[in-house]
């Protein structure tokens, strides 16, 4: 059951209190100076979606996208799990167990400023 406190406060800064305050397919793009935007996206009535892009060749790269399934007592579930550039794709709808990649990446995303330039 991880969380991502940084995700958290952008939603909070963009007016959003839950994810059922969310529309289906309603996105969020920061983008911080140096690093790939950084998306939230609704994918699903419980299904939020946060992921880096980049284009390659044409094409939308993830490095990573994480698709978390979010409950009412506000516990968050990676369900989906893609990065691109290496390869790989982990699904599991009980849960994906990436809780130290979720930590560090939720602490990298404070380090790198996405949530200071959010308004």
């Amino acid at each position: 059951m991880e969380t991502m406190k940084s995700i958290e406060k952008i939603l909070k800064k963009k007016g959003v209190e839950s994810l059922e305050a969310m529309e289906l397919n309603e996105s969020y793009t920061i983008q911080s100076q140096g690093y790939h935007e950084l998306t939230i996206e609704k994918v699903g009535s419980d299904r939020l979606s946060v992921a880096h892009y980049y284009t390659q060749r044409g094409d939308l790269m993830r490095d990573p996208e994480i698709v978390f399934r979010i409950e009412e007592n506000d516990s968050w579930t990676a369900v989906e799990y893609q990065q691109d550039d290496c390869g790989i794709y982990q699904h599991d709808k009980s849960g994906l167990d990436l809780s130290e990649f979720i930590k560090q990446w939720d602490e990298n995303l404070g380090n790198q400023g996405f949530v200071g330039v959010v308004q």
